[in-house]
């Protein structure tokens, strides 16, 4: 095969993937439902491969976007964020306890509903680092296909039951959204440049901080210190949004690749019951943590809420519903899990 050959090959699961999340965005669009590039481009990606197409997005267009999301949370920071630092530090320990809750509630409802094994129910249970328990469980024992299959039904489901829970019970689009964003025509060329050019060293950035996330992580740290500093105003495209969605959306339904809808039935039966706990888990977070320190009630539930980090992070961007509250709070509850879950399933299971 020629390296023309060989590049068509390699960019037609892109295509398809593009082409299905495009289809799925479009007729969410049309049916007025909400995020319709989000949600839809999960659910034309998943169809698709379900259906035995060749779909996926590969890494670098995600990070690509990931980048994109840190810098444009990172652009919603003000100086004044500096100030409202002290009233989080109660919502933050909070996480920790949400994780235990959560972790263990699952995992004995995988374990006695569900009739898993002990790694298979402890990695499904986690309530976030999908990629890396998904690993981490096969290499203690667990059946990669369930977990994953668990961890993405899950994400899937928070990420509806969001989007449309704020759609019907708030009935707005967040606040401040319609003035945080401009249009492309009036971002100006030096803004482009600031744009590239810290999102291109916060990227480099990633590769040492190897946090979770870290790929968006980077630039929305490197916008931030721009921003909260003074040193530039960066007015922020709406474009880009609808072009993360698609992306971001296709990229979560692809991993359904493989999954026949047998499974999926019972992924579903599984994950709904169990996805609706963790969410009422989270209510009661959130509702808690708003009486005690006063924090935004829509914030909270957003940081609280066991979906993936990226895509929660990107909903509280579209919404406009403090961006940056809601990704330090998910990026802590994915390093809680990624660092603690393994060490005390090792203690708790492997322990000579």
């Amino acid at each position: 095969m020629t390296q023309v050959g060989r590049t068509g090959a390699a960019l037609l699961p892109l295509g398809a993937a593009l082409l299905s999340a495009t289809a799925g965005g479009g007729v969410f669009a049309l049916a007025h439902l909400p995020m319709p590039w989000l949600l839809g481009a999960i659910t034309g990606t998943a169809i698709a491969v379900m259906s035995g197409v060749t779909a996926r997005i590969p890494k670098w267009l995600r990070n690509i976007v990931l980048v994109v999301i840190g810098l444009m949370i990172g652009a919603t920071l003000q100086p004044s964020i500096l100030g409202n630092l002290a009233r989080w530090p109660i919502s933050l320990c909070a996480v920790v306890l949400y994780v235990g809750i959560v972790t263990t509630a699952q995992y004995l409802f995988f374990r006695r509903v569900g009739g898993y094994d002990a790694p298979t129910a402890y990695f499904s249970a986690a309530p976030g680092g999908f990629m890396a328990m998904t690993v981490i469980g096969g290499d203690y024992g667990g059946a990669e296909r369930v977990i994953a299959l668990m961890h993405a039904v899950r994400i899937v489901l928070v990420v509806f039951a969001l989007v449309l829970g704020f759609h019907l019970l708030v009935g707005h689009a967040g606040p401040g959204h319609a003035n945080r964003y401009v249009s492309l025509a009036d971002v100006t060329a030096s803004h482009w440049l600031i744009l590239i050019g810290v999102g291109a060293v916060g990227a480099a950035a990633s590769k040492v901080l190897r946090l979770p996330g870290a790929i968006m992580l980077g630039p929305l740290l490197a916008m931030g210190i721009v921003q909260v500093s003074g040193l530039a105003a960066v007015h922020v495209p709406s474009a880009p949004i609808l072009v993360a969605e698609v992306v971001l959306g296709s990229s979560i339904g692809a991993q359904f690749a493989g999954a026949s809808f047998a499974e999926v039935r019972r992924g579903f039966a599984l994950s709904v019951t169990s996805t609706l706990v963790m969410l009422l888990v989270s209510a009661g977070f959130a509702f808690g943590l708003h009486a005690l320190t006063g924090l935004d009630l829509e914030a909270l539930f957003l940081a609280f809420s066991p979906g993936g980090m990226s895509g929660i992070s990107l909903i509280a961007l579209a919404l406009g519903i403090e961006p940056a509250f809601v990704t330090v709070h998910n990026m802590l509850r994915v390093l809680i899990i990624l660092i603690a879950g393994p060490a005390l399933f090792s203690a708790r299971w492997r322990s000579p």
